[in-house]
């Protein structure tokens, strides 16, 4: 699934980051990278704050619609 429509509080596990090479480097410098285990925060109008390696992130939707995650 989409990290878009994935549930809050639920650890995750990112399984492909699709898009050009610039986004994909942007996510990467993140600690959006394969395998990393993600959770959503919180949500606000489509953006998304995730709890990512001991961090919080924001993120757009438009960003968050190239993750793929898994449920862990």
């Amino acid at each position: 699934m989409i990290l878009t429509i994935a549930p809050i509080g639920v650890p995750l596990k990112i399984i492909k980051i699709k898009g050009k090479d610039a986004q994909q480097k942007q996510l990467t410098n993140l600690g959006f990278v394969i395998d990393s285990e993600v959770s959503i925060v919180n949500e606000v109008q489509g953006n998304l704050i995730i709890s990512v390696k001991g961090s919080r992130v924001a993120i757009g939707k438009e960003l968050s619609n190239r993750i793929m995650v898994d449920t862990i």
